[in-house]
């Protein structure tokens, strides 16, 4: 009988080590993944691998995906809105090429002060914002578009429309 109870023994220890292991190793992944990386998904990324005992880098790759066919849509949708705009006369074919320029330009933007965007307090947050719609507004000004036509074509990123939205408390 001792055998087994000392079998027992030596199962639990380890079983204990290895659990043990286990938690402080992903622990430390997540740490130095979220350190890391500036995704904000990525602490859910890590938190889904976790969860289901998945490979972390193909949960990132099936988001990323997700994120590039999502943006597709949108600007699928979008393009469909600005050929409608262009079948009422409300722009020109030129000023939708112009639009879909200025989006395209608008989003690399958006990348690439992404990070410097962070370092700022909100004051300057917003002053840099401001900045920004005010070169829109005067952007639009010059290609003759009224941008309050524009309604549900998002110009000031992540869907929150651009200076259209200000004005509107329903909709």
């Amino acid at each position: 009988m001792k055998l087994p109870q000392k079998t027992l023994l030596v199962g639990g220890i380890l079983g204990t080590v290895g659990v043990s292991a286990l938690v402080g190793g992903s622990m430390a992944s997540a740490e130095s993944g979220t350190s890391t990386n500036t995704d904000p998904m990525s602490s859910l990324v890590g938190k889904i691998a976790s969860k289901f005992n998945l490979n972390q880098a193909d949960v990132q790759k099936v988001f990323d995906e997700e994120r590039t066919a999502k943006d597709a849509e949108r600007m699928a949708q979008q393009s469909e809105k600005l050929k409608k705009l262009v079948d009422a006369g409300t722009i020109t074919t030129t000023q939708k090429a112009a639009i879909e320029a200025k989006i395209a330009e608008m989003k690399t933007e958006r990348e690439s002060d992404k990070d410097s965007l962070k370092d700022l307090t909100a004051d300057e947050r917003k002053a840099k914002m401001d900045e920004k719609k005010a070169s829109l507004e005067a952007w639009a000004k010059a290609q003759g578009i009224d941008l309050t036509k524009l309604d549900g074509i998002s110009m000031g990123g992540r869907g929150h429309g651009g200076s259209e939205r200000a004005d509107k408390t329903t909709e």
